[in-house]
C-alpha cells in the first residue's frame, strides 16, 4: 500500500514538473511597463521559445528557472515594449551610409568640404552620389550648379536633400541629361532656374530628379542587402522590434526576402508597396499585381499596405496648399486630381489595401481625407487602419475628421522645433503668420480623438526615437536647454507618445495581438533602457539609451 501511495505520489510530482515549462530567459528585479495601461508594471518576465511566458515579481517567477534558463538582473532599469518606426526608409537609408552621407552638416562649407572629401577618396567612381544634404544651408534652398562645378568640375554629381524632395546637381549632369534652358518643367516638378536667363541653376524639385535618377547606377542586389543590415542593426539599437518601410519597389521587396530568406531579419516587416498616383487608375493594378506576387501567408513581413504621395514640401513649395505661399501666387503642386485620389484610394481600399499616404500641405491633407471618406460611403466601413504621414500643415477644420474617418495619424515628431533651420529659414517664410501655427498640431490631433503613430522617415531624420519623444513633448530641442514650448497648443505627455511607439504602432501594422504590449503570449519584443522616460527630465528624455533590445526573445543588440 505505501509503495502504492508513493508511486501515485512520484507520477503526481512529475505530472507537476511537466506543467511548469522551463523558461528560456528570465529578466527580473526591474520596473517593467507592459503598456496594458499607465500604471501596469511588473518586477519580472519569462520568456520561452520567444514568447512571453509570464509577467510578475521575481518569486512568483521562480518556478521557471531551470539549468538552461538566462538570468538576467535589471538592476532597476525599466523595460517597454520594443519600438514601432511607422514611417522610415531603411534599405534606402542604409545606402546612403555607403555613399557621401552629408547627414548633420549644417553649414554651406561643411557640406562642400565633405563631397569634395569623397570625390577624392573615390576617383574611379562614375558618379559622385551625396545624401541628407541640409537645404537651407543654401540661399532659399536653391543650391547652385556652378558651387558644385568648383569642386566636382569632372564627373557627374547628384546630391539629395534631407527630405529627398529636392537634389542639387552640377553642370555635368545636367548636360548628360540634357536640361538646358529650353527643357520644360516635367508633370509635378520643377527646375529651378536664373529669372534672367532661364538657365537651370542646379536645383531639382520632384519629379524633376527623375531626368538625373534614370541616369545614376544602379545599385546590385549585394549591395541592397549589406544597406538593409546596416539599417536594421541600427533599428535594433535604438529599441525598435517593427519597421513600417515606407515605400517599397519590387527590388526592395525581394531585398527583404533575401534577408529573411537568410533567417537575418532582426524586426517586423510591413512593406508599404510604391503606388504611383500619377499614373492614376492604372496605378491601381500595378500595385495589386505587386502584392498578389509576393505576398505570403507567413513570416515576419507583411505586404498589404501602399504608398501614395499627394504632394512634396513646404521647403520646396511643393507641398499642396489649400490658398497660395506668402508672397507668391502658386499653392504648390498637387501629385494629381481630387477626382483621380478619390477613384485611385477609392479602388484600392475596395482591393482590402491598406493605405500610407504622404500628405504635407492642407490641401493635399484635405485631398486625402475626402478620398477616404469617400471610399466609406462606396465600399462600406472596414478595419482598414488606413494613415496619413507628415501631417506638416494641417487646417484645424480637419482634426476631427481623423476620428470620425478612423484615419491614423502617422507623426514625424522630431521636425516641430524651433531648433531647425528648415523651419525658420524655409518654411516659416512661405507660410505666414496663421499657418506657422497649424504645424505638426501632434496633441491637437490626439485631442480630437485621433490614433497617433510615430515615425522617423529616416533617413531623412535620424532613426533615434527618444530625439522624436523630447520634442513630441516640449516642441523644443531636442537638447537641455529648458525652455518655453512653441505652439504649446500642441504639446502631448509623454505616456501618449510612448503608447504611439508601442500599442498603436502594433496597431497600425495589425500586429497588436501579437506585439506592443508586455502580456502573456505575446512575443518577447523588449527594449531595456539605462533611464525611466516617464520620470526623467524633460529636458534630458533625448539622452535615452537602449542597453539592451530583444526580437522574438533573441538578443539582437547589446549595449552593455
Amino acid at each position: 500500500m505505501t509503495k502504492v501511495f508513493l508511486s501515485i505520489i512520484f507520477l503526481l510530482f512529475l505530472s507537476a514538473c511537466k506543467s511548469k515549462p522551463i523558461a528560456d530567459l528570465i529578466l527580473y528585479h526591474g520596473k517593467i511597463y507592459s503598456m496594458v495601461s499607465e500604471s501596469d508594471t511588473f518586477e519580472a518576465i519569462a520568456v520561452k521559445n520567444g514568447k512571453i511566458l509570464e509577467v510578475g515579481n521575481v518569486v512568483s517567477l521562480k518556478k521557471y528557472e531551470g539549468k538552461t534558463t538566462r538570468m538576467i538582473d535589471l538592476q532597476n532599469h525599466i523595460v517597454l515594449p520594443g519600438f514601432t518606426d511607422s514611417h522610415i526608409h531603411p534599405i534606402s537609408g542604409g545606402l546612403a551610409l555607403m555613399e557621401c552621407d552629408l547627414t548633420g552638416l549644417t553649414s554651406q562649407q561643411a557640406i562642400l568640404d565633405s563631397i569634395k572629401s569623397f570625390a577624392a577618396l573615390h576617383p574611379t567612381t562614375s558618379w559622385i552620389r551625396g545624401e541628407s544634404m541640409w537645404l537651407s544651408a543654401f540661399k532659399n534652398g536653391n543650391p547652385l550648379k556652378s558651387v558644385l562645378d568648383s569642386i566636382i568640375p569632372d564627373r557627374p554629381a547628384f546630391i539629395s536633400s534631407t527630405d529627398g524632395h529636392n537634389a542639387w546637381v552640377n553642370s555635368k549632369a545636367l548636360s548628360m541629361a540634357g536640361i538646358s534652358r529650353e527643357t520644360p518643367d516635367p508633370l509635378y516638378g520643377r527646375i529651378e532656374r536664373d529669372p534672367k536667363t532661364n538657365e537651370p541653376t542646379g536645383t531639382l524639385r520632384e519629379t524633376a530628379q527623375d531626368l538625373i535618377t534614370q541616369l545614376l547606377p544602379k545599385y546590385t542586389a549585394e549591395e541592397k542587402i549589406i544597406a538593409l543590415e546596416k539599417a536594421l542593426a541600427l533599428a535594433n539599437q535604438y529599441g525598435l522590434t517593427s519597421l513600417v518601410e515606407a515605400s517599397a519597389s519590387p527590388e526592395y521587396i525581394e531585398t527583404y526576402q533575401a534577408l529573411e530568406g537568410q533567417n537575418k531579419l532582426t524586426v517586423h516587416i510591413n512593406l508599404s508597396i510604391y503606388g504611383d498616383i500619377n499614373k492614376g487608375i492604372s496605378s491601381v493594378a500595378e500595385v495589386i499585381h505587386t502584392r498578389d506576387k509576393y505576398q505570403k501567408n507567413t513570416g515576419d513581413i507583411r505586404y498589404n499596405q501602399v504608398k501614395l504621395f499627394m504632394d512634396g514640401v513646404v521647403e520646396g513649395k511643393t507641398a499642396a496648399m489649400l490658398r497660395p505661399y506668402e508672397h507668391d501666387d502658386k499653392d504648390g503642386i498637387a501629385n494629381t486630381s481630387a477626382d483621380t485620389a478619390i477613384a485611385v484610394i477609392t479602388a484600392l481600399d475596395k482591393a482590402g489595401m491598406q493605405i500610407h499616404v504622404h500628405a504635407i500641405g492642407d490641401r493635399a491633407i484635405r485631398m486625402t481625407l475626402d478620398a477616404f471618406e469617400q471610399a466609406r460611403k462606396v465600399n462600406g466601413i472596414r478595419d482598414s487602419r488606413h494613415h496619413i504621414a507628415h501631417l506638416h500643415v494641417v487646417h484645424p477644420d480637419d482634426y476631427p475628421r481623423f476620428k470620425a474617418l478612423d484615419v491614423i495619424a502617422n507623426i514625424q515628431a522630431l521636425w516641430a522645433t524651433l531648433e531647425d533651420s528648415y523651419m525658420t529659414e524655409l518654411n516659416f517664410p512661405f507660410l505666414g503668420k496663421e499657418r506657422i501655427e497649424w504645424q505638426y498640431p501632434i496633441g491637437s490631433l490626439q485631442k480630437a480623438g485621433a490614433t497617433l503613430v510615430f515615425g522617423s522617415d529616416w533617413n531623412v531624420s535620424t532613426q533615434n526615437p527618444f530625439y522624436c519623444m523630447q520634442v513630441a513633448v516640449t516642441r523644443r530641442g531636442p537638447d537641455t536647454v529648458s525652455r518655453e514650448a512653441w505652439t504649446p497648443q500642441h504639446l502631448i505627455d509623454r505616456y501618449s507618445v510612448i503608447k504611439g511607439y508601442t500599442v498603436n504602432g502594433a496597431y497600425l501594422t495589425f500586429r497588436d495581438k501579437e506585439t506592443g504590449t508586455i502580456e502573456r503570449g505575446k512575443w518577447a519584443d523588449l527594449i531595456v533602457l539605462n533611464q525611466n522616460v516617464f520620470t526623467c527630465d524633460t529636458f534630458s528624455i533625448f539622452k535615452t539609451k537602449v542597453l539592451k533590445t530583444f526580437f522574438e526573445g533573441r538578443l539582437v543588440y547589446d549595449g552593455e
